[in-house]
């Protein structure tokens, strides 16, 4: 598989809506799994803000986040899966 594209996530990341709706964990799964369907390979990520503390799921290609109205550093990062590693793969 390859690393996944903003574009590719983005629109997968539209299409996740109409299936899981607004929930941020629920539309970040469908987007990653739609994705990884595809062949490509985004990352999952789960973090925090602590004033007011709020919790949200998010899916980053290239590096940044995809789709989120706030920051970069807005959460921060507690969970991030990336691409699986492979055996005899090197990074």
């Amino acid at each position: 598989m390859r690393a996944a594209g903003t574009h590719e996530v983005s629109t997968a990341d539209e299409v996740s809506t109409l299936c899981a709706g607004e929930a941020c964990l629920q539309r970040s799964l469908a987007t990653v799994l739609l994705c990884r369907m595809g062949g490509s390979q985004p990352t999952w990520c789960v973090g925090v803000r602590t004033e007011p503390f709020q919790a949200h799921a998010w899916v980053e290609a290239e590096g940044a986040p995809v789709g989120e109205p706030m920051p970069a550093d807005y959460y921060r990062p507690l969970i991030r899966v990336p691409e699986p590693c492979r055996a005899g793969r090197s990074t």
